[in-house]
């Protein structure tokens, strides 16, 4: 494998990596503010794909 090659690919795996770690923190977000809006469990887990530990997490931050 070429230097480039290698290199584009490590490019590659960063932008993936920084892309689903702002997508899972756009979700945090938009849960947290549910949870403070009073919906329920079920729809945060159904619109935001956090899970249900996850969730439980950002109770605290409300409390």
């Amino acid at each position: 494998m070429n230097l480039e090659l290698k290199l584009m690919e490590s490019y590659n795996d960063g932008l993936s990596k920084g892309i689903i770690k702002g997508e899972n923190a756009a979700n945090r977000r938009t849960g947290l503010r549910m949870l403070k809006n009073g919906e329920p469990v079920e729809k945060i887990l159904m619109y935001t794909n956090l899970t249900e530990e996850q969730i439980q997490e950002l109770t605290l931050q409300i409390k």
